[in-house]
């Protein structure tokens, strides 16, 4: 990282043999002081001159190399931040809670189980799982169930935009592209440029070749020229944020090439009367504050509404109180980010709401830190859905049995991602079908919401498969050109 005059830290990574011609700094004011963001003020001749680099040093090594290869480097690299001297981990410790304002402890207990996703084991079970035998395919010719041959191939170029409200999300899509092969510009957001960087650098460390596949760079959401530079030069575009960032890259793509989207997702819970026993109501209310509090739910994983079964131990309303009481205590522990005046004024606004709703209904009830707005929860005596601001900011909502929620989730289906579940085993199955067929698409025990499996089906879709086109040698051809070896009778 570049250091002169304090502190000055390079956002971008760029092959080593490509330079822009200007460079332009930004000033990022942090409680600690002032940081310096150093990026190229790129020109779109510029970006279509890195696009052919980068393609071409795909072509040259990153082609040559079997998945088996690429997984290993990939899997050095992530053993690499299981150090915690390890000087790229240090950086990302030490400027990532400034840049977000997420707090250091929980940013660092994250950023290391995170990275654990990525190393060789994991990596390898991962791939075997969507193209099996470690992705031979994507390296030659395998033979095919139909009697032919079939081999995977990549893009030759992706262009990846950035969602920048979870540090180091930006990787797993990073490392999909470079295991099918394909050579990437990735635009970051001012939000959070750093972390990947800082894993190609890391790249870098173990295989600057394989590292030089790989530009990372920001530029502002105004630079349309910039994108739709990077866009017409890349095969396939991958584009994750918000459904506005979604839309407008969606209307530059043309229909020649493919586009994959990551846009703004919904998470719930479900807590079964089993889970509100002496015995297990106050670990399931802290499990669902942590689900509730990670990064202050700004991942799609994130609950937002929590549906609590009648019937238990506790009723509804006496486990939202004690869901409250964990928040509180849960922001003594790791403090939540500065909130932006839209997003007070969001949380005022529900919370308007639910004090009207409370002289209409008194049932409904409201429990919220009082010196400001750090947490707040709902509760609804009547099951509904309802989106937060986030922040930890919950709606609460009571059912008589859980097989009725997914009747009140089901308008919202093309948002639904991930369920957090605490419910009887006998019920698992039966409850895991009726929330499939309403679109939720991933299913975890409650307190993991936030921590995805390496082998995870983002969105209902395949990671892998879904970048890849397949060639076929069908057997009839394999048969024809038989017929022209002359050592063949």
């Amino acid at each position: 990282m570049s250091q002169k005059n304090g502190s000055v830290i390079d956002i971008f990574v760029v092959p080593k043999t490509f330079a822009f011609e200007k460079y332009t700094e930004k000033v990022l004011q942090t409680p600690d002081g002032a940081i310096q963001l150093r990026y190229p003020d790129a020109k779109p001749q510029e970006i279509v001159a890195l696009a052919e680099s980068l393609k071409s040093k795909r072509a040259t090594y990153l082609n040559q190399l079997s998945v088996r290869e690429i997984v290993r480097t990939i899997g050095l690299a992530a053993e690499k931040w299981t150090d915690p001297h390890y000087h790229y981990r240090q950086v990302a410790e030490k400027y990532l809670p400034l840049m977000t304002g997420y707090d250091a402890t929980q940013t660092t207990l994250e950023l290391k189980q995170y990275m654990r996703l990525f190393r060789e084991k994991e990596l390898l079970r991962f791939v075997n799982s969507e193209l099996a035998n470690t992705g031979m395919a994507m390296d030659e010719f395998q033979p095919n169930l139909s009697g032919g041959f079939s081999k995977f191939y990549g893009p030759d170029l992706l262009f990846q935009i950035f969602s920048g409200n979870v540090p180091g999300v930006q990787i797993w899509t990073l490392i999909m592209g470079l295991l099918v092969k394909s050579a990437i510009i990735g635009k970051t957001s001012f939000a959070e440029p750093l972390m990947p960087v800082l894993f190609v650098k890391t790249l870098a460390d173990v295989d600057p070749r394989l590292a030089d596949v790989l530009a990372i760079l920001p530029w502002s959401s105004q630079e349309v020229t910039l994108t739709k530079t990077a866009i017409q030069h890349a095969e396939t575009v991958i584009v994750s944020g918000s459904e506005q960032t979604v839309t407008a890259v969606r209307d530059f793509v043309p229909a020649t090439k493919q586009l994959i989207r990551y846009g703004y997702k919904i998470g719930v819970a479900l807590v079964g009367r089993i889970a509100l026993t002496a015995d297990y109501y106050r670990q399931t209310a802290e499990k669902l504050v942590s689900d509730l509090g990670v990064y202050d739910q700004q991942a799609c994983l994130a609950p937002q509404s929590v549906y609590i079964e009648r019937g238990g131990q506790l009723s509804p309303a006496e486990f939202a109180s004690v869901m409250a009481t964990a928040l509180d205590n849960y922001q003594h522990q790791y403090r939540q980010a500065t909130l932006q005046p839209a997003e007070k004024l969001a949380i005022n606004k529900l919370r308007q709401n639910a004090l009207s709703e409370m002289i209409n209904n008194q049932t409904t009830q409201m429990f919220s830190s009082r010196e400001d707005l750090t947490w707040t929860v709902v509760y609804h005596d009547t099951p509904d859905f309802q989106a937060t601001p986030l922040n930890r900011t919950v709606h609460v909502h009571a059912v008589d049995s859980l097989s009725d929620v997914p009747n009140y989730i089901a308008p919202f289906k093309p948002y639904l991602q991930t369920a957090g579940l605490a419910v009887a085993p006998q019920t698992l199955m039966t409850l895991a079908r009726q929330l499939g067929e309403v679109g939720v698409t991933r299913l975890c025990a409650l307190g993991e919401m936030n921590h995805v499996s390496a082998a995870w089906h983002h969105d209902g879709g395949f990671n892998l498969l879904d970048l890849l086109r397949v060639v076929d040698i069908e057997a009839n051809l394999d048969q024809y050109v038989e017929r022209f070896d002359e050592d063949v009778e």
